[in-house]
């Protein structure tokens, strides 16, 4: 009888949601604008889950249907999935080549998904998850897909983590991008968008790759939960921290290198897979992996059970996860290039923006509230504390990528010492100053015109990102054949024609290409790079910081600038101006 008013209600549930749909006209066009890259998000989903099960089946002598972990797999699979797009990639980027590897990886995904709900886990621990805790979960899943269903706007996606797989796609080849000191960067992740970009394009492939994201911030949401082990209330302060709960919808690598930190903390019996996933996700993955296991084996008080486990599983982690250390040896003699090189101007850009400069700046109020939530939760766990304090004084020396760690903290803290009702408040009233501070930036980016259809994509992005009307116009008067270096301007993404740029805090190193001792050296340099056209972007006014420091990373050498106006003046075959650029276009 229970069985049948389930299954009544279920009915009647699913009806009234049909016509709801039918009637809501908004929802009709969000499924025809966002549909189709809203379901290859879900078929590369699975080729994630499929490969992170194929990979880690490397590493166990006996598979079990019961030890199946959507979410490990999926976050596992995500790098190990890209990487292996990388590698074919080098050979060929294409529709096909791309499709290929992706039905391959659906199928094993769609096998492992049936398997694991066809098998009866044993009983696992069940916790009690308080009404705030999901509630705040609840409204940072919601604001990540408001995000992902608009186009990539943010600077780090249209400079590096998209730019980056579509200048690949636009060459059909994973070719070097010296002028982009990000592309050295370990491309695990980003890798993983070359199926989406080659398949849909920009827009389309931008918006699915969104989706993607919010499926391993999910993932990592629920392996937070399960580190927690109950204090569900902390997992979800470290989710509502805004610096990490912005980030859901779009393209960037916080959460699912999160997700990995904790995936590795979780699996105490095979951790090569999430080692060989963080080495290919990001270079800060060294150090929190060193953090998570400084945790595991020094902070716990109970036994090791063992202690570590043979060291061919570490080592297989390893040489799986150093396929883009040996391509930055192959291309620069470097393998964690472009450090401690001579052309890496960016190190020398955050040399004063340590983390804790970062967090505590008065610019960065919703990073300033989560660390001094997390500093107090950290600083009542009892003797863990000094760990985490010695670990926040190492963070010190990192990039301000490095503040994606803090929240970790929390974790820890929470296993070690619940807290009494004062913390609870903390946490409480941190969790509601946050989650106001995520819907507040979610509506001042105004993805909501999309979804009420007030905009289209292309005024949405004209509104967040000036330049995207000045690219579109100069890409129109480009040929097909060309190949055009942009000066003045990090935001390639959108250029649909093959062009060469710089990227974040690159513009020293645009500079270095461009010196040259005569103007017929530079002229011979661009033409052997197979340079046609160049684009020349005015410096934006510095009436926002982002702009201020987009013009910093930007603005080229007075030797630069001498040098490249000799050339133009010399070699010039036509001008173009459009917006507050000026296409060149070389004899």
């Amino acid at each position: 009888m229970k069985k049948t008013r389930a299954i009544i209600a279920v009915a009647i549930a699913a009806c009234l949601l049909l016509v709801f749909f039918d009637r809501f006209v908004l929802v009709e066009l969000l499924a025809k604008r966002v549909g189709v890259a809203f379901f290859l998000a879900i078929v590369e989903v699975a080729a994630l889950i499929g490969t992170g099960f194929v990979v880690r089946g490397l590493f166990v002598r006996r598979w079990v249907p019961a030890d199946l972990d959507l979410a490990r797999e999926l976050l596992i699979g995500y790098p190990l999935f890209g990487a292996i797009c990388f590698l074919v990639g080098t050979l060929n980027v294409s529709s096909w080549s791309m499709g290929a590897l992706l039905l391959g990886g659906s199928v094993a995904g769609a096998y492992v998904i049936v398997r694991r709900f066809e098998s009866r886990p044993a009983e696992a621990r069940r916790y009690t998850f308080e009404p705030v805790s999901l509630v705040a979960i609840a409204v940072v899943v919601g604001c990540g897909f408001i995000a992902a269903q608009a186009p990539p706007s943010s600077l780090d996606e249209l400079a590096y983590h998209l730019a980056v797989p579509w200048s690949w796609v636009a060459e059909h080849r994973a070719i070097d991008l010296p002028l982009i000191s990000h592309s050295y960067f370990p491309l695990g992740i980003e890798s993983a968008d070359l199926p989406l970009l080659s398949m849909l394009g920009q827009n389309g492939g931008g918006i699915a790759s969104h989706f993607v994201h919010l499926a391993a911030a999910i993932a990592a949401i629920a392996l937070l939960l399960r580190l927690a082990r109950g204090n569900a209330l902390a997992a979800a302060a470290v989710v509502a921290t805004p610096a990490l709960a912005l980030t859901a919808g779009w393209s960037l690598v916080d959460f699912p290198l999160l997700g990995i930190c904790a995936a590795m903390a979780l699996d105490e019996e095979n951790p090569g897979p999430a080692l060989a996933a963080g080495l290919l996700t990001k270079y800060t993955f060294a150090p929190f992996a060193l953090i998570v296991l400084t945790i595991r084996y020094v902070g716990r008080a109970s036994a090791r059970r063992g202690g570590l486990k043979p060291a061919l599983h570490w080592l297989g982690g390893l040489a799986l996860g150093s396929i883009f250390f040996l391509r930055n040896l192959l291309l620069t003699g470097n393998p964690i290039a472009p450090f401690f090189s001579a052309a890496a101007p960016h190190v020398t850009a955050f040399r004063d923006a340590f983390s804790f400069d970062y967090i505590f700046s008065g610019n960065m109020i919703d990073e300033s509230l989560g660390v001094s939530m997390f500093a107090a939760c950290a600083l009542s766990a009892g003797a863990l504390a000094w760990i985490l304090v010695a670990a926040g004084v190492a963070l010190y020396f990192l990039a301000p990528s490095s503040r994606i760690l803090f929240p970790f903290f929390a974790i820890p803290a929470a296993r070690s010492q619940r807290g009494g009702p004062v913390m609870r408040a903390l946490l409480v009233a941190a969790i509601a100053v946050q989650l106001l501070l995520i819907v507040w930036f979610v509506d001042r980016n105004h993805y909501f015109s999309l979804m009420s259809a007030e905009a289209t994509d292309e005024e949405f992005l004209a509104r967040q990102r000036p330049s995207y009307a000045t690219i579109a116009a100069i890409d129109a008067d480009l040929p097909l054949s060309s190949r055009t270096l942009v000066v003045g301007l990090n935001e390639t993404f959108w250029f649909a024609h093959r062009v060469r740029g710089c990227g974040n805090f690159d513009g020293p190193r645009m500079s270095r290409y461009l010196e040259a001792p005569t103007p017929e050296a530079l002229y011979s340099r661009l033409r052997a790079d197979g340079i046609t056209h160049i684009a020349v972007f005015a410096p934006p006014p510095p009436t926002r910081d982002e702009k201020k420091i987009e013009e910093r990373e930007t603005t080229l050498s007075p030797v630069a600038q001498r040098a490249l106006a000799l050339m133009l003046d010399r070699f010039a075959a036509s001008v173009t101006a459009r917006g507050n650029c000026t296409l060149f276009t070389l004899k």
